[in-house]
């Protein structure tokens, strides 16, 4: 809009209904005007616009703005009134001034604002948001005053990539120029931080009371310090908090202090190890380890939080996975206090954590310990129990959480019961005390015996809630998550819960971020501000490392039943969505290999896992549309043809089936994993064709298609032993349905044959039980054993040709010459196993 003249003459900005101030800006002027002295700015900014000082004037206070578009210095404190809000441009305005923008205008000098910037700095902590670090006055001031080191300043700059790499290669002449300060813990840098959004989260934690804060700063980058100010100056929780918490809400330090919130058995034991370690004298580790939904963010907190206020520790926490250590930093701290370093998902530390151990060790430290918490299976795959922790630390006793002990059941369910029928639920039908704790502990060993899941949690559930109670939780905040909407978005956190539920349902370790993002049109530096954490306020997902998670399989499954049941959900379009989107993703963006290899190949586990009280028909669809949209995305592939192939045959679906490998096979060859998975192709089209039917015309498919992925016709794809095991069952089977009671008939020399090679493959129990079985039928009507290997592949090779001569489908006959099909490339694999073989535990090549 233009600039309003008023009656004198003299030009305004005009009213705020006039322009479009961005939520983001209102939320900052609301910060600042409404939250006490500690955000009261100034606020500097190198935009033109007016749109910060209408915000303010919105907000209750009135804005007092200084343009600078020369060199000038700041207005000193004594200029500026007490109920007023300065912002400073340093660049210009947009009315009435120049505005620089030019390389040489922002590069320009201007030595009093450098100064009068550096003397406002000192002496404050000053966070950096929604700037990119250019080269201008501000950003060589405050470069120049870091590297004072009478200087009390602390910066916090925030960037919104949350890859490390990528803030490197965009800002690394900024963080060259800081270096100094970083070592010194002077220069933070937080990563994933969304601009549009963090001053209205700020806000909503602040609640008009005053901000609570440690008594200092952290000198760990990254690293808060929680201390007895902090943690003393915490809100108590509400009694809905409470029973949220008790639903699965992630804990937070109000919990960790809250008296509504058990301590189990395991912290006084933990806090105990600790000052034992600290009286040692020698640096320490003590490790948490647990499954998911045992409990250990909790008794982490709690630990940490007993060890600031009751034991003198001073205690740094990290608040984010994506946060590291650095060794330099850690063996800088101050040798007079004694440190406690706290991290949860501690999995993502273990090379730093080693790293920082060993500077300690060098310099004879004894004042820093490290308490961790981690899933144990995460633990071991980052590398954790491989380390020599002990040649450098301390390590602390085993603290492994599985299960409740009869003490800790006692304290859960009074902490239960002192919040009446609603934290009781279920278990307000038992009258007394022991029956409720019995009912609790059993709940718990019922889940230990049946799950590799954590057993606290589940038990927790079947508890309070029972199956019916847990489907009508889940309804209900189902239908409270559908009427929340993500910022900026036609998404409501309902629709983000479906894609988490979706995996963890079937035993996929959660959905990773940046694919939730890319589902939802989130931001992915922005998903966990706007879908991750408050799913976690809600008591519906936990966040691990990049990944997120409902709180229990249990309650995944019931999120997708009761989607399917009571929201109309299309459960085939959500997964066809998220395999789509995690292959679209991990174009660009590096995944863990497991959980993208799960979740891409779901199609034969959703099969078996989906939840039973889903319809059978809509379980196959879910399968099926997962295994298409694999086929659609990446048609380049092989290896998602045969999942989709597979998948039509496990519904029943065989003609669909047979129809996917016929129509890809004219594509087959172009494939970039055509010489790994070509051969899968061909055994899998083999089997389809096998069961079709279980007439002859059927199995002599299967024979002739099973026999042409072994042979030299799929060259240059290499023979390996998992294609040989082939030979065991697709070939194998086949042969036997085709074969007459006679020791000359060629299908029964070929099952022959088939065991007698397949010994050489290093069977595993399956296979050798398929073999076992193949040498008695063959024993019974006396078929004779090959001579050797290569009298073994006479008799596959006339067998494969002689059911070729079976065949009554033209397309099939035409697919090979029959006496141009040779096996010389599997007489070589078998002539080099049999020599890797020999000494093995049994002489099945000798039989």
């Amino acid at each position: 809009p233009a600039a309003v003249e008023t009656p004198d003459g003299q030009l305004t900005d005009g009213r705020p209904q006039h322009w479009h101030i961005p939520d983001a800006t209102r939320a900052l002027a609301d910060l600042v005007c409404n939250s006490g002295e500690f955000f009261g700015g100034p606020i500097l900014t190198t935009n033109f616009d007016p749109l910060l000082s209408l915000a303010v004037r919105e907000a209750g206070a009135v804005p007092s703005r200084r343009v600078l578009d020369f060199d000038a210095a700041l207005p000193r404190d004594v200029e500026e009134e007490t109920d007023t809000r300065s912002i400073v441009h340093l660049h210009g305005y947009w009315r009435g001034s120049d505005t620089l923008h030019t390389p040489g205008q922002l590069r320009s000098q201007r030595p009093r604002l450098r100064a009068s910037l550096q003397s406002l700095l000192r002496s404050h902590l000053f966070v950096v948001i929604g700037y990119g670090g250019w080269d201008d006055v501000f950003t060589a001031a405050l470069a120049e005053l870091l590297t004072v080191a009478q200087a009390d300043v602390e910066v916090v700059w925030c960037f919104n990539e949350t890859e490390s790499a990528l803030v490197e290669a965009r800002y690394g002449s900024l963080l060259k120029a800081v270096e100094p300060a970083i070592a010194r813990g002077r220069f933070r840098s937080y990563r994933g931080i969304d601009c549009h959004t963090i001053f209205e989260e700020i806000a909503q934690a602040v609640q008009g009371r005053p901000a609570v804060r440690p008594s200092g700063a952290s000198p760990l980058g990254g690293w808060v310090l929680v201390d007895e100010t902090y943690l003393s100056a915490l809100a108590p929780l509400s009694d809905d908090e409470v029973l949220r918490y008790f639903d699965g809400a992630v804990p937070s330090w109000r919990h960790a202090v809250s008296d509504a919130i058990p301590q189990r058995q395991i912290v006084p034991r933990l806090v105990s190890d600790i000052n034992r370690a600290r009286a040692a004298h020698p640096c320490s580790i003590h490790l948490i380890a647990a499954a998911g939904g045992e409990g250990k963010s909790t008794v982490l907190r709690q630990v940490a939080a007993d060890a600031a206020l009751q034991h003198r520790w001073t205690v740094l926490w990290r608040p984010d996975p994506h946060v590291q250590l650095e060794s330099e930093q850690v063996a800088g701290l101050n040798a007079e206090q004694n440190w406690l370093l706290v991290a949860d998902d501690a999995e993502s530390l273990v090379r730093s954590l080693f790293s920082s151990a060993g500077r300690l060790h060098e310099l004879g430290r004894s004042n820093v310990h490290f308490l961790l918490a981690s899933r144990d299976s995460d633990w071991r795959a980052a590398g954790g129990y491989g380390r020599p922790w002990a040649s450098r630390l301390t390590v602390g006793p085993d603290a492994v959480l599985r299960g409740v002990t009869h003490e800790d059941a006692q304290r859960i369910v009074d902490a239960w019961s002192a919040r009446g029928a609603a934290g009781l639920s279920e278990l307000a039908k038992l009258v007394t005390r022991a029956e409720r704790v019995h009912a609790f502990e059993e709940a718990v060993a019922d889940e230990e015996r049946g799950r590799t899941e954590g057993s606290f949690f589940g038990g927790l559930l079947a508890a309070r809630l029972g199956e019916a109670g847990l489907q009508a939780h889940v309804r209900e905040f189902l239908a409270r998550l559908q009427h929340i909407e993500i910022e900026d978005n036609s998404n409501s956190l309902f629709d983000a819960l479906l894609y988490v539920a979706a995996c963890h349902a079937v035993d996929i370790p959660g959905v990773n971020e940046n694919v939730l993002a890319d589902l939802l049109e989130v931001p992915r530096g922005r998903i966990h501000g706007r879908a991750v954490r408050p799913l976690g306020e809600e008591a519906a997902a936990v966040r691990t490392v990049g990944h997120v998670l409902t709180r229990h399989t249990r309650v995944a499954a019931a999120v997708l039943v009761e989607a399917d049941a009571a929201f109309d959900v299309d459960l085939p379009e959500i997964w066809g969505a998220l395999v789509g989107q995690t292959i679209r993703t991990g174009r660009d963006v590096r995944m863990d290999r497991r959980t993208y290899s799960s979740t891409v190949h779901a199609s034969s586990r959703l099969l078996r896992r989906l939840p039973r009280q889903i319809p059978e028909d809509r379980r196959k669809e879910t399968a099926i549309a997962s295994a298409r949209a694999s086929v659609e995305v990446e048609p380049e592939r092989a290896t998602y043809v045969v999942d989709l192939g597979r998948v039509y045959r496990a519904a029943g679906r065989l003609d669909e089936a047979s129809r996917v490998f016929r129509d890809h096979l004219a594509t087959l060859e172009s494939k970039v994993d055509y010489e790994s998975d070509v051969r899968g192709y061909w055994y899998e089209w083999g089997v389809c064709e096998g069961e079709r039917g279980s007439e002859d015309a059927h199995a002599a498919a299967n024979a002739w298609i099973a026999g042409l992925s072994l042979s030299d016709n799929l060259a240059p794809a290499p023979i390996t032993t998992e294609n040989a095991k082939l030979i065991s069952s697709g070939l194998g089977v086949a042969f036997g349905k085709l074969a007459r009671p006679s020791s000359v008939c060629p299908f029964a020399r070929g099952r022959r044959a088939v065991a007698y090679l397949g010994w050489r493959a290093n069977p595993d129990r399956l296979t050798a039980s398929y073999l076992d079985r193949y040498d008695r039928d063959a024993d019974a009507i006396g078929t004779p054993r090959p001579e050797g290997i290569e009298q073994a592949l006479d008799w596959v090779e006339t067998g494969v040709r002689a059911a070729w001569a079976e065949l009554n489908d033209d397309f099939l006959r035409g697919l090979a010459d029959p006496s141009q099909v040779t096996f010389a490339a599997l007489a070589k694999f078998f002539s080099e196993t049999s020599v890797r073989s020999a000494g093995g535990r049994r002489s099945h090549h000798a039989r």
